[in-house]
């Protein structure tokens, strides 16, 4: 088992491309990169520490049953609206 830490994946935010320059035209396409890069790298039994910015809006839901690992959610700004998608994370 491997920890991981990271933060602001920033899922389904179209604006964060632009603002933080990232290489892609569309949020699918931004989201589809991330989630190949992330179950690259970290297995099944990882534990994952997200420290804050998880998503924007309501893409939580649609992402988090994609991605390896026991995932942990330090919330950040953008993370206010998880309501639902609180309960898929070990702890928020």
């Amino acid at each position: 088992m491997t920890t991981w830490f990271t933060s602001d994946t920033h899922f389904g935010h179209a604006n964060i491309i632009r603002y933080s320059n990232r290489p892609y035209d569309t949020t699918e396409e931004h989201d589809e990169a991330l989630i190949a890069n992330w179950n690259f790298s970290v297995q099944p039994n990882d534990e994952v520490y997200h420290l804050g910015d998880f998503s924007f809006g309501n893409k939580a839901m649609e992402i988090l049953p994609r991605l390896n690992g026991i995932i942990h959610l330090i919330k950040g700004n953008h993370d206010h609206r998880l309501s639902r998608a609180e309960l898929a994370f070990v702890w928020t």
